[in-house]
């Protein structure tokens, strides 16, 4: 349960990653569809159709070590069953794992993840679900509550189904989600790895990662200082798939590159136009002050101070994020509301009113406060305390019950005098 309140946390928080709509030069990735996504700042840098439905291939496979991690125990021992394993070699990637053949639940991962086998992934299905139907309706289930709105998973491993399909931006969270998993993101990251001994087989097997830019080993020509995963994926409707994240001094990106192709020159499109992605957010992007909290907005009149008829406002805070390195303080639009009536004394830091803070597509809402202290004149307040009693409500009452009280004395001294008067008159007849 613990794990699945955790799992929405991470859903919720990805959900409203923010889309930098900025004026950073522009850059089209030669692929069906992209994105690129910087982890501390939660800013999104670049998309490319990024919600346009895609085949994920081998991607697949972090759904599976997903849920294999949340729904398994790493301490289990996995035995292949027959199921798993028939049909498969003939299809694409496989670890070659053999029916009755046990092997530990993090070494099968591994298969799965620097390999990319499919067998290991049928494995897990059936050790965790009983079968693959069952363990793909969990997959399922894990993309729905990250978030992912255009996913749909017919099995564990990525062969080419119609009816099996995601997005760029979709990967992003089971990426991101999948990495928040110290073991998966510690395999991810591996270029190769050595199995141990099985019960099927006599000797140490080693795999390298289907990921070029992990490693010199394989091919030199993708190696990418810092990168530390994550999943290739390669059939021939979806294409060269990679979803790859790098680490570059303070920052964390990830990006997602589907529906690549083999150039001309015989390299593989999706490593080189993810090497292009992580440099166009490096060189292109930094964190800066959007908006600093003693930046002047505003004016308030106040009253009653005779040291200033009117605070300075501010933002209560430091607009701190991830922009293109041509950011102006004139891309921004600013709109604000102030409170009516401040009266001395101002403490600075008092809250005054109400910014909102418009870059490209992303709202930052925020309270505007008085830059200083501004005291209260003992004469002015004197003054206005006098002028208010006369002016008050009370006053006003006052003054009407003693005119009420006059009127009706009068009167009643009118009526006496006319009355003596009268009896004056009777006794002289």
């Amino acid at each position: 349960m613990f794990k699945r309140f955790l799992s929405f946390l991470l859903a919720t928080a990805l959900l409203s990653m923010p889309v930098l709509a900025a004026p950073a030069p522009a850059h089209t990735v030669n692929a069906k569809s992209a994105i690129l996504y910087e982890l501390s700042t939660d800013t999104v840098l670049l998309e490319q159709n990024a919600d346009e439905r895609v085949y994920p291939a081998s991607t697949t496979k972090l759904m599976t070590a997903l849920v294999a991690m949340e729904y398994g125990n790493p301490t289990d021992t996995v035995t292949v069953t027959r199921e798993a394993v028939d049909g498969l070699y003939e299809l694409g990637s496989a670890s070659y794992l053999l029916a009755g053949e046990e092997i530990g639940f993090m070494d099968l991962m591994r298969y799965m993840l620097v390999a990319s086998g499919n067998d290991a992934a049928n494995a897990f299905a059936i050790h965790i679900s009983g079968s693959v139907d069952d363990f793909v309706d969990l997959m399922n289930s894990t993309a729905r509550r990250l978030g992912c709105t255009n996913t749909h998973f017919t099995n564990p491993h990525g062969l080419h189904d119609e009816d099996h399909y995601t997005s760029a931006r979709d990967l992003l969270l089971i990426a991101k989600a999948a990495m928040e998993n110290e073991s998966i993101a510690k395999i991810v990251s591996e270029d190769e790895v050595t199995l141990p001994v099985t019960n099927k087989h006599d000797r140490t097997t080693t795999k390298y990662s289907t990921n070029y830019l992990l490693s010199k080993k394989a091919t030199g020509d993708y190696y990418y200082e810092g990168a530390v995963g994550i999943k290739t994926g390669t059939t021939t409707p979806a294409g060269l798939c990679l979803v790859a994240a790098c680490v570059k001094g303070d920052y964390t990106y990830y990006s997602v590159v589907m529906g690549a192709a083999k150039e001309e020159n015989g390299r593989n499109g999706q490593f080189d136009e993810t090497i292009k992605l992580f440099d166009y957010g490096a060189e292109n992007f930094s964190q800066q002050v959007m908006l600093s909290s003693s930046e002047p907005i505003t004016e308030v009149p106040v009253r009653l101070s005779d040291e200033k008829d009117a605070a300075v406002l501010t933002p209560s805070e430091n607009i701190v994020a991830m922009l293109p390195n041509t950011f102006e303080k004139s891309d921004l639009t600013m709109d604000y509301t102030v409170d009516e009536g401040v009266t001395a004394p101002v403490r600075s830091g008092d809250v005054l009113g109400k910014l909102t803070v418009t870059y490209g597509e992303k709202t930052y809402e925020m309270d505007l406060v008085a830059s200083s202290d501004i005291s209260r004149s003992t004469l002015l307040y004197v003054l206005d305390r006098i002028t208010g009693f006369f002016t008050s409500t009370a006053f006003k009452v006052a003054v009407a019950a003693v005119i009420a009280l006059i009127a009706i004395f009068v009167a009643y001294v009118i009526i006496v005098n006319r009355r003596r008067a009268k009896r004056r008159r009777s006794r002289r007849r």
